[in-house]
């Protein structure tokens, strides 16, 4: 009987985290990763901290991993815990087709518009839209605030 308990108590604190990670990943981080695979290096991250939030419910909050350069934005997630069902992605800023500000609760985020999936939303915090403004910029990509 106890060996019993102990085999329902490892499964919910071992196997039910890596059902619900496994699970999310196929939400919209997998779709987004197959339209915007990354192939190169990333550069230096931004922050390994990054907030986002995909299909507006699947939260990454701290779980990203953020790079940008001239050629594009890299997310990843944190590795090993979330990376081994999360491939990394890269969205060209090409893809971008703006950053609208919007409030989710109490936090503001900026949803990504991309041209080859305009079915996924794709939000980035504030703080972390910031850390990758000066390449949307660059890039020419408008960045709307709430009026």
């Amino acid at each position: 009987m106890n060996s019993g308990i102990g085999l329902v108590v490892a499964f919910m604190s071992l196997g039910m985290p890596v059902i619900v990670i496994y699970t999310i990943s196929r939400l919209g981080w997998n779709r987004l990763a197959a339209r915007y695979p990354r192939a190169t290096a990333a550069p230096a991250p931004l922050t390994v901290f990054g907030y986002g939030c995909l299909n507006g419910w699947v939260g990454y909050n701290g779980g990203l991993v953020i790079g940008a350069d001239d050629a594009g934005l890299h997310l990843s997630t944190w590795p090993g815990l979330l990376s081994w069902c999360h491939p990394p992605v890269f969205i060209p800023w090409s893809q971008v087709v703006d950053a609208r500000a919007r409030r989710r609760w109490w936090k503001m985020y900026y949803t990504l518009e991309l041209k080859g999936a305009p079915e996924i939303d794709l939000a980035l915090s504030a703080t972390d839209l910031r850390l990758v403004r000066p390449w949307l910029d660059k890039a020419c990509v408008p960045v709307v605030e709430l009026t």
